[in-house]
């Protein structure tokens, strides 16, 4: 295994004894990516990956025996990037997450068992994308959501047990997109999201809850896309969306007849 000491990337598809490599990751001090997908055998990270001073990108995939990262993991003061993709047992991110100050991706989508972020998530302001894709068991966002400064990404599409979104969202001054698609409990459409000053794309697509946007919708003046496909009870559009000069698609398919358009 001296070999390995030089390493700088790791892609495992399918190892079933990745387990006895991974005990030994500590000593890797060059490895600056990590993708695990579909390694089956092994039930969770060992804590000596905080080790890894040079990480920079960590992705796991596929991965069902996992339910939640080490604490240690907030000791990785390079990781950029973390992706947690389908891993269905995964139930929590540890309090210690806030302390990956060198974050700014974020992705946690699909098939995975987290009903909670925890509120120290706010801690991470060089946060840029936030995707929360498929979380279908996540109940709310925390109010503290609205203190990355940084964010400029949030998906929340298909998170179908949410009803809610942080009251002060309108604080997310850098938010560009924001995806909202089949939330399908989602059942109050905020005003304070037209405060939302630099926001350039909405998905709203087939969100049944919403019968109408916020009359002050037009104070988004930098939005350029909004999509509304599907949204079945939607009865009118505001008057003042035509005051969005930087509008230039508008996907209202599923929605016609409407009251006003």
């Amino acid at each position: 295994m001296q070999a390995f000491l030089s390493l700088s990337i790791l892609h495992s598809f399918g190892c079933k004894s990745i387990g006895s490599l991974l005990a030994m990751i500590g000593q890797w001090q060059h490895l600056t990516k990590l993708c695990l997908q579909r390694c089956e055998n092994f039930k969770k990270l060992p804590h000596c990956i905080a080790s890894l001073s040079s990480l920079s990108i960590l992705y796991i995939s596929h991965y069902n025996s996992i339910e939640s990262l080490p604490t240690t993991i907030g000791q990785l003061q390079h990781l950029a990037i973390l992706l947690l993709r389908r891993c269905e047992n995964f139930k929590e991110l540890p309090q210690s997450i806030a302390n990956l100050f060198s974050l700014s991706i974020l992705d946690i989508c699909s098939y995975n068992s987290i009903q909670s972020l925890p509120i120290t998530i706010s801690q991470l302001q060089h946060l840029i994308e936030l995707w929360l894709v498929g979380c279908g068991n996540l109940m709310k966002v925390p109010q503290s959501i609205v203190n990355l400064s940084s964010l400029s990404m949030l998906d929340l599409s298909l998170c179908k047990s949410i009803e809610s979104l942080p009251t002060m969202i309108g604080q997310l001054h850098h938010l560009t997109k924001l995806l909202l698609a089949r939330c399908g409990n989602l059942k109050e459409f905020l005003q304070s999201i037209t405060s939302l000053c630099s926001l350039w794309m909405l998905n709203l697509s087939s969100y049944n809850s919403i019968e109408s946007l916020p009359t002050i919708i037009g104070q988004l003046q930098h939005l350029t896309n909004l999509w509304l496909t599907n949204c079945e009870n939607l009865k009118e559009l505001p008057q003042s969306i035509a005051s969005i000069s930087s509008l230039s698609m508008l996907d209202l398919s599923g929605v016609i007849p409407l009251n006003h358009y």
